[in-house]
């Protein structure tokens, strides 16, 4: 749980994403996957086991956390799609 609010929080201080409390994990996969569409299914994907942890109860893996991690690794990395349109 705490790895994808670190993913996150990565992204809202990039500025990948524009901070914003209350978001949902499914809201903030569907955000970045905007600006980093390469990422978009491995941002659902971390979305999903999110939810199903913190919702579903269901328990957490060290191969959830090793994804996350790989994700989180390859996101610092990654450059944006900037789509705003120039002054």
């Amino acid at each position: 749980q705490e790895r994808m609010r670190a993913v996150v929080r990565s992204l809202e201080e990039r500025t990948v994403l524009d901070p914003r409390p209350g978001r949902t994990a499914d809201e903030a996969a569907a955000e970045a996957a905007a600006a980093l569409p390469y990422h978009a299914e491995a941002l659902r994907a971390a979305a999903r086991a999110f939810d199903d942890v913190t919702y579903g109860g269901r328990p957490a893996h060290a191969e959830m956390y090793d994804r996350l991690r790989t994700l989180d690794l390859a996101l610092t990395h990654a450059k944006p799609r900037l789509t705003g349109t120039p002054s």
